[in-house]
């Protein structure tokens, strides 16, 4: 079984490739936007394959080259707090990569299993009593990023549905682990309390920290991507995430106790998006009938994710 995963050096294609690997799948290509070199570590280098996913014509070689059985497309830009100021950016890119790979899956390989991450960021607001949130829910998304990967969503969801082919989707929540950007809220309160703790800074700054988020370790979120890969009813689309609620406050509250350091939080205006989202709790009963289960806590996965920013 060949296996291509795109977006495979980042964040959550990095913890994915662990995942495959401790599954016992061996045959693992990836796709690398710009530096390959810690792809390179961790699969063959002639399995590393460097190229824009935008470009229709090296989305076609590499597919017909690989012929892969199974493709996990993670590629998207995900920059969720630029989301407006760099909106024209995200909704080329997200829509770009997309329908190249559908067209190239739809011309070299029909018969193979894709997995499209869409994001629990379509479902933007809810109202009163409709939380936790099901795969029925309305898609009210409220920010550009969130506008393409209800597009990407729904563009998989076309190709399924009209041409047949073996399509699966998932609405991950939020995940959280080492080697996540500072560009997420959790990974940039743990690089603020390291600088603390280092005399490099004097406060930690947070946004609004009013919202409840449903958070996954990574681990667990790459384990359920499988899980669907292996079980998932195609054309279907699955909610990944634990159920449960944790209010940001109590998050940054969590990593500070995580710390020997005296540290004083500072709200700042700045990281404030124009319409933060209440409350988003995943209802993920279809995924735990295929078996799955969150099994790793909150506190475990905070506590790695300092420790990542205390070793970088």
């Amino acid at each position: 079984m060949k296996i291509l995963i795109t977006g495979a050096s980042g964040f959550a294609g990095s913890h994915l490739l662990e995942a495959l690997q401790v599954k016992g799948y061996s045959e693992l290509y990836g796709t690398a936007f710009g530096n390959g070199a810690a792809l390179e570590k961790m699969i063959p280098v002639e399995n590393v394959i460097a190229l824009n996913l935008t470009e229709k014509d090296a989305v076609n070689a590499m597919i017909q080259k690989v012929q892969p059985d199974w493709i996990f497309h993670l590629a998207s830009f995900a920059f969720v707090g630029q989301s407006f100021e760099r909106g024209a950016e995200l909704l080329q890119n997200n829509l770009g990569v997309q329908i190249t790979m559908l067209e190239a899956v739809r011309q070299f390989v029909p018969k193979a299993r894709l997995l499209v991450i869409g994001s629990a960021e379509e479902y933007g607001l809810s109202e009163a009593g409709e939380s936790p949130i099901a795969e029925t829910h309305p898609l009210r998304p409220v920010n550009p990023y969130a506008v393409s990967k209800v597009a990407q969503d729904l563009l998989a969801y076309s190709y399924a549905v009209s041409l047949k082919l073996n399509i699966l989707r998932v609405r991950p929540f939020n995940h959280i682990g080492e080697r996540q950007t500072p560009d997420f809220a959790i990974p940039a309160f743990a690089k603020q309390i390291v600088a603390i703790e280092r005399g490099q800074q004097n406060a930690l700054f947070v946004g609004n920290l009013t919202g409840v988020r449903d958070f996954t370790d990574v681990k667990d979120m790459m384990r359920a991507y499988i899980t669907v890969m292996e079980k998932g009813v195609v054309g279907e689309v699955y909610n990944i995430g634990t159920g449960v609620g944790v209010k940001m406050s109590d998050v940054v509250d969590k990593l500070v106790a995580m710390s020997s350091a005296q540290i004083k939080i500072v709200q700042d205006e700045k990281r404030f998006r124009p319409l933060d989202i209440p409350e988003i709790i995943a209802d993920a009963a279809k995924i735990k009938d295929l078996g799955w289960n969150a099994e790793i806590p909150l506190d475990e996965t905070l506590k790695r994710v300092l420790e990542y920013w205390r070793m970088v």
